[in-house]
């Protein structure tokens, strides 16, 4: 009866115990399926928050200290959860993330499609395209190889790959021209200014081309010095789209301003009263122009700073003035000579790092070297034969060398 007894009460207990212990171990079972064993991203779609590792909504879970990834870089990262269970404490849970790389690049080019010439240097892939979107980093290539260098039509394939081969192709069509011709260059002449003004290099000037509708044209005035009388080189240089190129010269003359006073009727007057004091009745014309040349070197003082080219300005500053450069000197004279009927022409020296300029005359025994300039020696050039101002020359540093195919024959 006591035994009886002592099962119907231990029976009960047991029950209780044998309850508790399988109510602890549902528990635990269903707290602890926690975490996902695998975890997959697409590569810079997400932040991997510890919140997308768990089945549910948990406070507390966090990743370990050791647990660190990229979710930007596709790989498999292993990581650790913890999480404090209540009862049952501090829990640790292993889980992988698979960061994977599924999405092509995002490609645009910079154009949709290409015209090029045969001549122009061959485009590389990475050259047409202008901006590449992806997570990773990504290689420009060609599909094939193509042939720029010979005039034809096709159509061009770029392969954008990332590093998880991810690929994106783009076709785009390409004609390859042969153009050979160079642009034309019209309109160039002679440009002639006063000292000081400016220069309208490309007035009047066009260039044409067979292919390219607008040819460029490049004016390299370098050498020019607008406030230096001179004669100065300048360079057109046009080019077409396919490279060709067309280059032509011309020149720029410097002159001096001309003076307001320097009309004809006040010059000559100037002229007329010197040839009234300096000839006499019975003079022929080869001492009438003694007589000039006479006036001309010792009234007028040289003045490289003080040149002119106008014929009557450059008179009037040696008669009015006395001072000027080879050319008053040289025009002054002329002026001169030209009142008293003698036959006279200006010749000039081929310039090299200088310029000079004197004159011909001709008094009927054809025509001589006459240069109303006291040369550095003290040597004074009056009605020389051709032969002796070329000893001179040679021997004085091509002081008057000049080019006789532009001149008539000289004694």
């Amino acid at each position: 009866m006591k035994r009886k007894k002592l099962i119907i009460i231990i029976l009960p207990i047991a029950l209780i115990i044998l309850a508790a212990i399988i109510g602890t171990i549902a528990y635990y079972n269903i707290n602890s399926d926690l975490v996902y064993s695998e975890v997959y991203v697409e590569a810079g779609t997400s932040t991997c928050d510890v919140k997308e590792f768990l089945k549910r909504d948990v406070k507390g879970a966090a990743f370990t200290k050791e647990s660190t990834f990229d979710a930007n870089v596709p790989g498999d990262y292993k990581l650790q959860i913890k999480w404090k269970m209540p009862v049952f404490g501090e829990q640790t849970y292993d889980t992988v993330l698979h960061v994977q790389d599924t999405t092509a690049p995002e490609v645009t080019l910079t154009t949709e499609s290409i015209q090029m010439y045969t001549t122009a240097p061959a485009p590389t892939a990475a050259d047409l395209v202008e901006s590449v979107s992806d997570i990773t980093n990504c290689s420009i290539d060609y599909k094939e190889a193509y042939d720029f260098s010979s005039e034809s039509s096709f159509d061009i394939t770029v392969v954008v790959t990332d590093t998880s081969n991810n690929a994106t192709e783009i076709t785009v069509p390409c004609t390859v021209v042969e153009d050979i011709t160079p642009p034309e260059i019209t309109g160039i002449a002679p440009i002639e200014i006063a000292q000081g003004d400016t220069v309208s290099y490309k007035k009047n000037i066009e260039v044409t081309d067979n292919l390219d509708p607008n040819p460029t044209l490049e004016v390299d005035s370098s050498e020019v010095n607008v406030d230096k009388r001179g004669v100065y080189t300048v360079r057109y240089i046009a080019t077409d789209d396919a490279g060709n190129v067309t280059e032509k010269t011309t020149t720029v003359r410097i002159v001096s301003a001309k003076i307001a006073a320097a009309t004809e009727e006040t010059v000559y007057a100037l002229a007329d009263d010197i040839l009234a004091q300096i000839i006499t009745d019975g003079m022929d014309q080869k001492a009438q122009a003694r007589a000039v040349f006479n006036w001309v070197v010792n009234n007028i003082t040289y003045s490289e700073s003080a040149g002119i080219d106008d014929l009557l300005s450059a008179a009037y500053k040696g008669m009015y003035y006395h001072v000027g450069d080879c050319t008053v000197k040289q025009k002054t004279a002329e002026v001169l000579l030209n009142r008293l009927g003698i036959k006279n022409m200006e010749i000039e020296k081929i310039r090299d790092t200088r310029g000079h300029y004197w004159l011909l005359i001709d008094v009927g025994e054809g025509w001589y070297h006459y240069d109303p300039n006291l040369q550095l020696d003290g040597t004074l050039i009056f009605y020389w034969h051709d032969a002796d101002l070329w000893a001179y020359s040679n021997s004085h540093g091509n002081t008057h060398n000049y080019d006789p195919s532009k001149y008539p024959p000289i004694q």
